[in-house]
């Protein structure tokens, strides 16, 4: 009986023993993670160097998919979701990030104008009369409207806002519904809208309009409520925010939350709730800047760290709670890209793609020089004149 006991105890003993040494390990182990983490939060040596050898996040030519091109046609290239769209003879084919064609799809356009958000794409006549709607791989709807498509554009919900002109106004907007169903239109007789953004909840439709009847240009941000276009058209338009004559709208951009962003020439603004406050002001060092995100905006600036090296610092600024997060290049940037929530640096032969978190993505190295980059949120393609790359982000 004795021996029982004393075995019972020595086998509860070497049980509790067992859980001691793996409830220590697991606290060692979360420990480690989180002083990892938080170093490749704050050290960006450190975070470069775990990106590189460890995440793999570094990618060349060898590691991706291409899509060869007939360069004896005119191709019209664009990327939304995870397609790739190249438009010639009324016809768009689809390509996957593999760079395998998908797809068929006839449309009744030549010249196309593109928009696209996340899985929606939209496609226009340039200057004509006819325009398209694309979800995934399926054609959704068309229609052909009077007079010219200056303009096209399509939220994450699948409406789109058209603008067209004809011999009566400088500008009509045109909010069809993801049916095709027309909700909405707007007439500018003497005046021209330069941009136009649809809401997240598709209750707004936001434009940028310019006057150059008088002897000075002026610019104007407007915003319409679907719901009183519908039961109270005189009263639709519920803001209006007219600038300065020297102060240019360049932009406008609705994000997350019904945010809209103002682009101006001087100052990138915010319109939340009624009240447009300042969350920029432009100066001469900002070489790059954009608004064209879901939920930030950012900036560009070159600083020189040696008697002839320069580096880029990318600015990327929360719009709903104004924080602000940096990454910094050794190189100076040629272009910048934006879309959703990604960032794009190309800095020659090289493009970094950075998340509005400040993380990078990935890092590309081309075998020649990278001149012509689309976005979307899930894929990245690089266009040269004989063959598309397409970089699965």
């Amino acid at each position: 009986m004795w021996n029982q006991d004393q075995k019972t105890y020595q086998i509860q003993r070497e049980l509790n023993i067992r859980k001691i040494i793996i409830i220590t390990f697991i606290v060692i182990f979360i420990i480690a993670l989180v002083v990892l983490f938080s170093l490749y939060i704050a050290d960006i040596e450190f975070r470069k160097w775990i990106d590189t050898n460890l995440l793999r996040k570094e990618i060349n030519t060898e590691d991706i998919s291409t899509i060869d091109l007939n360069t004896d046609k005119n191709n019209q290239i664009f990327c939304y979701d995870k397609y790739i769209g190249i438009l010639n003879d009324k016809t768009l084919k689809l390509y996957d990030t593999f760079g395998t064609e998908t797809q068929d799809i006839s449309v009744n356009i030549n010249t196309a104008i593109f928009a696209s958000n996340d899985k929606y794409l939209a496609i226009a006549e340039k200057n004509g009369q006819e325009f398209c709607v694309i979800s995934e791989k399926n054609y959704l709807w068309g229609d052909k409207v009077d007079g010219e498509i200056l303009q096209i554009t399509v939220n994450q919900n699948g409406y789109v806002a058209l603008v067209t002109t004809d011999t009566t106004y400088k500008s009509i907007i045109t909010l069809y519904d993801a049916t095709g169903k027309s909700i909405l239109r707007n007439f500018l007789s003497s005046t021209k809208a330069i941009d136009v953004t649809i809401s997240t909840d598709n209750q707004y439709v936001a434009f940028a309009e310019i006057d150059t009847s008088g002897t000075l240009i002026q610019s104007s941000v407007k915003i319409i409520s679907v719901e009183k276009a519908q039961t109270d058209p005189e009263q639709a338009i519920i803001y209006t925010k007219q600038n300065e004559n020297s102060k240019m709208i360049v932009k406008v951009q609705y994000q997350e939350k019904n945010n809209l962003i103002c682009v101006y020439d001087d100052t990138i603004n915010l319109i939340q709730n009624g009240n447009e406050s300042q969350l920029l002001s432009v100066d001469q060092e900002m070489t790059f800047l954009s608004g064209n995100l879901n939920n930030s905006i950012s900036y560009i600036k070159e600083e020189t760290t040696g008697l002839f090296a320069s580096s880029s610092v990318l600015y990327i600024i929360n719009t709903a709670n104004q924080q602000s997060t940096t990454y910094q290049f050794d190189e100076v940037a040629k272009e910048m890209y934006t879309y959703g929530n990604i960032i794009g640096i190309n800095i020659g032969t090289e493009i970094y793609f950075i998340n509005t978190n400040g993380m990078l993505i990935k890092k590309y190295t081309s075998n020649q020089e990278i001149t012509n980059v689309i976005l979307s949120n899930q894929l990245a393609i690089i266009i040269y004149k004989d063959k598309i790359e397409i970089i699965d982000l």
